[in-house]
């Protein structure tokens, strides 16, 4: 899927909480953001493959597998694709660090993961 003309592009929200995933959905799309949506590990990893995301927004526990195993298969398939873990921990496991990564804590500021979606993303380029 590719963005609709006009979007900062696609954003994947993986988070097995249906309310967690409205709001983030509601807070993207009203920043310009096409949103495609995940309940589980194994629907992110297919989601991912058939939308082509700008950005991944992933929660740290969700069934289908661990956060290490789905950002290992995400970063296979596009090593830099940009990923902003959520997690209700206060600290990120030191193993997800990386330079197109980032880990916010839950529940986070809508302005927040804006701020962050904004420092992942590669600014776009316009053509006069």
């Amino acid at each position: 899927m590719t963005a609709p003309e006009g979007s900062n592009g696609t954003v994947l929200v993986a988070d097995d909480d249906a309310l967690v995933r409205g709001v983030l959905r509601m807070a993207l799309t009203r920043a310009g953001y096409a949103v495609v949506e995940a309940r589980d590990a194994v629907e992110a990893l297919a989601a991912a493959m058939a939308h082509d995301p700008a950005l991944v927004v992933l929660d740290i526990n969700m069934p289908g597998g661990t956060v290490h195993e789905t950002l290992g298969s995400l970063r296979e398939r596009c090593p830099t694709l940009p990923v902003l873990v959520l997690s209700g921990e206060s600290h990120p496991p030191a193993d997800l660090a990386t330079e197109n990564s980032d880990f916010a804590r839950k529940p986070i500021e809508l302005d927040d993961l804006l701020t962050r979606i904004h420092r992942l993303l590669p600014p776009t380029t316009t053509s006069p």
